[in-house]
């Protein structure tokens, strides 16, 4: 059996998914924003995804303070989440 890839996300869902980690640490520019928070005002599954990342933020910046490195935290994250074909690079 041949393995299944998942679905593709439309273009304006996978650009919102690229730039949410930006966005939910404030580094995107204010015409990002508008784009972004009118997409997921409009998107029940993009919401839902900001709202799962979201969740991650908020652990990882609970943990900083228990993590010398929070840049070399947050890209051993990043890694585990693409290797398991859930980051940015891979299946969202």
């Amino acid at each position: 059996m041949e393995p299944v890839s998942p679905p593709q996300p439309p273009p304006e869902c996978a650009q919102v998914v690229r730039q949410l980690w930006e966005y939910l640490d404030g580094r995107v520019d204010p015409e990002s924003v508008a784009a972004i928070e009118e997409h997921l005002a409009e998107c029940e599954g993009c919401r839902a995804f900001a709202a799962f990342e979201k969740r991650i933020v908020t652990t990882l910046s609970s943990l900083r303070g228990r993590h010398s490195d929070a840049g070399r935290l947050r890209e051993d994250v990043l890694k585990v989440l693409r290797e398991a074909g859930m980051g940015r690079d891979g299946g969202a």
